[in-house]
């Protein structure tokens, strides 16, 4: 046995005497499975200009994305503050979280993978939290990415996923959150539509959820944002719509159904003049690798 596997093993022996013998070794505790990711899709990035590719400025979507640099630096700016990233760190950007990057090495190699949960998982511990990438951590990914390519249709890659996010994430009193600047009236407004995912929330809903009456919240957030909290809903709900466009092949009327628009009309007519083409012509143009993947 080599030294690395003694060590293993004792550290294994270790953790095995600490634990107490059952009243029946035949009846155990019965737990409710966690939610898992869906959607996985892992790519990378081989350069500082591709990083804010295929759009400039500020992003926002509604997948969770985890960035681990495999090589080169940038600042990743998440709800504008300024986070350093480089190899043997990693970041996981949360839905509707604005983001750009800041100062890419002009030669990278950074692994993104993107994910998302249907019954609307909070990880606000990991909001805006740089976390350090062990050679542990390491293997754990390219065990991911080897499932992710080979067993897609196994359920491996949502289950190395999912372990190895509640790994990373902080036991409660240990996030970020302490020092970061007072969160922006959209942003909490995004986190709270993030929260009643799956369903669009309204706008009564949000303002429960705020603590705020209706006219109130309506009133603070176009004197603080500049535009109506109406019209910032619509955006948001038009963004969850793309990617569900992109990421599933589910019908286009269980789709606006889903995004909180009264009739597949009304969401065609908002989703044409938004972005220009209607959601049928969307999906149609895009790549057999994403209008396939589910």
């Amino acid at each position: 046995m080599t030294k690395a596997k003694k060590q293993a093993f004792d550290r294994l022996a270790v953790i095995a005497r600490r634990l107490p013998s059952p009243a029946s070794p035949l009846h155990g505790v019965r737990r409710t499975p966690p939610p898992l990711p869906e959607n996985i899709i892992c790519f990378q990035r081989r350069s500082g200009d591709a990083l804010n590719h295929p759009q400039t400025g500020r992003a926002m979507h509604h997948r969770h994305v985890l960035i681990v640099p495999l090589r080169g630096q940038a600042v990743v700016c998440a709800e504008d503050v300024e986070l350093p990233l480089g190899p043997g760190e990693g970041l996981v950007i949360l839905p509707y979280q604005y983001h750009h990057y800041l100062r890419p090495d002009r030669r990278l190699h950074w692994l993104f993978i993107t994910f998302e949960y249907s019954q609307g998982v909070a990880m606000e511990p990991l909001r805006q939290v740089v976390f350090p990438v062990s050679a542990e951590l390491a293997v754990q990914l390219a065990g991911l990415l080897r499932a992710h390519r080979d067993l897609a249709d196994q359920g491996m890659p949502e289950l190395r996923l999912a372990l190895l996010l509640a790994e990373l994430t902080p036991p409660p009193g240990r996030s970020g959150a302490e020092a970061r600047p007072k969160t922006r009236l959209d942003l909490k407004v995004n986190h709270a539509a993030q929260q009643r995912r799956p369903t669009a929330p309204s706008i009564r809903e949000l303002a429960g959820d705020l603590g705020m009456s209706q006219s109130n919240l309506r009133t603070r957030f176009r004197a603080s944002c500049g535009v109506s909290l109406g019209r910032h809903m619509r955006t948001l709900r038009l963004e969850r719509a793309s990617g569900l466009l992109k990421m599933s092949t589910i019908r286009i009327s269980e789709i606006a159904e889903q995004c909180g628009f009264a009739s597949v009309f009304s969401f065609s007519r908002a989703f044409k003049h938004h972005y220009g083409v209607a959601p049928t012509e969307f999906r149609a143009n895009l790549p057999p690798l994403q209008a396939s993947t589910s």
